[in-house]
């Protein structure tokens, strides 16, 4: 991955890649979703199912992401069935509110029966308008803010990046200038704009 720096009248800007791997947000979303009770909002009495089991994995056919689920079912119909799906997902990134949303997905199940057909369109039908939409709509300006302030105070005093090399200054902007899934990782491009100075205070000189 390359990154680009220039050097402007009101200080520093870097622009560099930085890629998260599937394996961190998929423990993330393990975190968020496995045990989730699948239900009606209006019906809070009734369960649908229970997620069991998350998997992240690189998409195909042009989709960029492939999330593998196992639920129990529920219903009375289907108390106690544990069905598999893929869901391939497609994501845009909107740079002016810093969000990324789904686009587009299709699921299909591990066994193409008219059963688990039946029980995927039930399941979808809740769980991606209630949870999946919400999860993977990610608002990033809250987090740039937090992130910001936190450099930024770290700054205020000289900071050590390494054994007589300091960093200090501001950073007046971070943000994302694109977010999208490649291979088995998310990549962001991030942008920093800022007044960063550093200072050598020791130099080792190998022998």
């Amino acid at each position: 991955m390359s990154k680009e720096n220039i050097t402007t009248e009101s200080g520093v800007s870097i622009q560099i890649p930085v890629k998260i791997r599937l394996e961190a947000l998929e423990k993330v979303l393990q975190d968020k979703l496995v045990g989730f009770k699948i239900q009606k909002e209006e019906d809070g009495a009734k369960q649908f199912g229970e997620i069991l089991s998350i998997n992240l994995s690189s998409g195909i056919d042009d989709y960029g992401l492939c999330i593998q689920q196992e639920i129990l079912m529920k219903t009375f119909l289907f108390k106690n069935k544990k069905i598999g799906f893929k869901m391939q997902l497609n994501f845009e990134y909107n740079q002016k509110d810093q969000e990324l949303v789904i686009k587009n997905y299709k699921v299909e199940g591990e066994k193409k029966s008219w059963l688990t057909n039946i029980l995927i369109n039930v399941v979808m039908g809740l769980l991606f308008k209630k949870k999946l939409s919400n999860n993977f709509k990610l608002e990033l300006t809250p987090k740039i803010s937090e992130l910001l302030n936190q450099i930024n105070d770290k700054l205020k005093n000289i900071l050590e990046v390494k054994k007589g090399i300091n960093l200090f200054g501001a950073i007046d902007t971070f943000k994302v200038n694109d977010l999208y899934f490649k291979e088995d990782g998310l990549v962001a491009l991030i942008n920093i704009q800022g007044n960063l100075a550093a200072e050598v205070s020791e130099i080792e000189l190998s022998n």
